[in-house]
């Protein structure tokens, strides 16, 4: 009996002591946010002094300080009682960040141009938010994916304030993407942390394209995203004549759908990107991962960079739910009845005439990569395509339209340039994802880039990503055990394909290779 009064006397007064803290928060709160309306609405002339700045540092402070209090007693609370987590019910996070921290970097920000004074102040309150978040994703775990994007933003302010030393905004770039990287793995279909990818990927402009493309094309887009991506293709010239020749050729090829140019333009930036990737594919090997980039941005063409009213788009939207299994059969099903409409290809209504464009871009650009068969490099770039011809081959309507488009004889002959002594043809025969052993990790670095498309749903099967190495800690190099994996996943899915796609590959037992129909 006494353990029970003892316990409810120990909830009543962390309640009374949640109360306290609760109702000084929000006098701070009060307190910071008229002080940053005050100074917004000043004269731009207003300088404010060192102790003035000083003041509204401490304030925000002491904000700050008030919400990890808030915090640790809630979460402490919540373990002992059933009243439920109040930092959610009070959207606690959201106003931290909001009235804590950011509004409070950017009046810094507006104003570090009239004096240095300011930029220390800047720096300095950087600091001090980046420490109390950190001591926050310690403790307070229910907010975890909240606080390593909070750090991601934090480093991302600490980059765009060292304007004056390259390696110092280097540096905090890479610290910004560690903790982006942290919580795309904690929530992998989120576009905003996409979007937030592609900011710190500046001057890269392939990578940024990239990742606005995904951050439009994954399960949870962000729109906003859409405006960054025009003005990013808008800034790269139709005619590019410098040493990113490749790079922008290909930008300028798909600005001209971004910024809904003729299509005679889109026709002839295509043809001018294609004859620069003849006369140099080997560069998309070795510019890291280049290749998978620009295999990337083809789909998301190809799915309208996210409109939701896109041909494609809707049909992979109207599988939301499907399994594998229920999406293998309907295939199956459709490939019995070996009938095709002649007239499938045919581009009736505007979004349809889309699809096929890019699609013919996309697939005449997976062309001259799979001419390259000895380029180990460009390999992951060939995977992602066949991951994505999997998945088309999955919604009968889709392929019907695009199977035309598809160099069905150049992958053949590439695919059967893969099969090797030290391939398992019973791996690459079986129903089930392809393993090759219990100690080579799963996952290749390509699967990260594409984990979260809506597109790509159906490939992985379920917990593929569970206990996913970061990027940290992954090899620089790849070793042979990942090399023999891809190529596994490239037969695999050549076999899977071919089980649906009939009349256009086949798999020869006798001979053991895939042939043209």
């Amino acid at each position: 009996m006494t353990n029970c009064i003892l316990t409810e006397s120990v909830i009543d007064e962390m309640k009374e002591k949640m109360r306290n803290i609760y109702a000084e928060l929000g006098k701070v709160e009060k307190s910071c946010t008229e002080k940053i309306e005050d100074v917004s609405q000043m004269n731009e002339n207003t300088m404010l002094s060192h102790d003035q700045w000083n003041t509204i540092t401490s304030l925000h402070q002491e904000l700050l300080e008030k919400h990890y209090d808030f915090f640790v007693v809630s979460q402490d609370l919540a373990a002992i009682a059933t009243i439920g987590n109040l930092a959610e019910k009070h959207n606690m996070p959201a106003r931290m960040w909001s009235y804590g921290i950011y509004r409070y970097l950017e009046l810094l920000r507006k104003h570090r141009a009239h004096s240095l004074d300011v930029q220390e102040h800047l720096l300095n309150f950087t600091r001090l938010s980046y420490l109390m978040v950190t001591l926050l994703l310690e403790r307070i775990s229910p907010f975890r994916e909240i606080w390593t994007e909070c750090l991601g933003d934090l480093a991302r302010y600490r980059m765009a304030v060292e304007d004056t030393d390259g390696a110092d905004q280097r540096t905090w770039a890479e610290v910004s993407r560690f903790w982006y990287n942290h919580a795309t793995d904690q929530c992998p279909e989120a576009g905003r942390i996409q979007n937030h990818l592609a900011v710190i990927s500046r001057p890269d402009t392939l990578q940024q394209f990239f990742y606005y493309t995904k951050a439009l094309i994954i399960a949870r887009p962000f729109s906003d995203a859409w405006a960054s991506m025009k003005q990013l293709v808008h800034s790269i010239p139709g005619a590019p004549g410098d040493r990113n020749i490749l790079v922008n050729s290909f930008m300028a090829a798909h600005g001209a759908r971004i910024l809904d140019l003729p299509v005679e333009q889109f026709a002839l930036r295509s043809r001018i990107f294609l004859t620069n990737l003849r006369q140099d594919v080997g560069r998309l090997g070795q510019e890291a991962q280049q290749g998978i980039f620009v295999t990337c941005c083809n789909i998301g063409a190809i799915l309208q960079y996210g409109n939701k009213d896109g041909f494609i788009a809707t049909e992979f939207n109207s599988t939301d739910n499907t399994t594998l299994g229920d999406a293998y059969a309907l295939a199956k099903q459709w490939a019995s009845k070996a009938h095709v409409d002649p007239n499938s290809h045919v581009s009736t209504d505007l979004s349809s005439q889309y699809a096929f464009s890019a699609s013919s871009f996309a697939f005449h650009t997976l062309a001259i990569i799979l001419n390259q068969p000895d380029d180990w490099n460009l390999q992951p770039a060939v995977h992602v395509s066949m991951a994505f011809l999997w998945c088309l081959t999955l919604h009968p309507a889709v392929i019907q339209r695009l199977e035309r488009l598809v160099p069905w004889s150049i992958l053949a002959n590439y695919l059967n340039s893969l099969f090797q002594p030290n391939v398992n043809i019973s791996t690459i025969k079986g129903k089930s994802f392809p393993r090759i052993d219990g100690t080579t990790p799963q996952q290749l670095p390509e699967d990260l880039l594409i984990r979260g498309h809506t597109w790509s749903r159906l490939y992985y099967p379920a917990m593929f990503f569970d206990a996913t190495a970061m990027a940290e800690d992954r090899p620089l190099i790849e070793d042979p055990s990942t090399m023999l994996l891809r190529v596994h996943r490239c037969l695999w899915l050549g076999m899977q394909i071919a089980s649906v796609c009939l009349t256009r590959i086949h798999y020869n037992v006798l001979w053991s290779n895939l042939v043209l129909i």
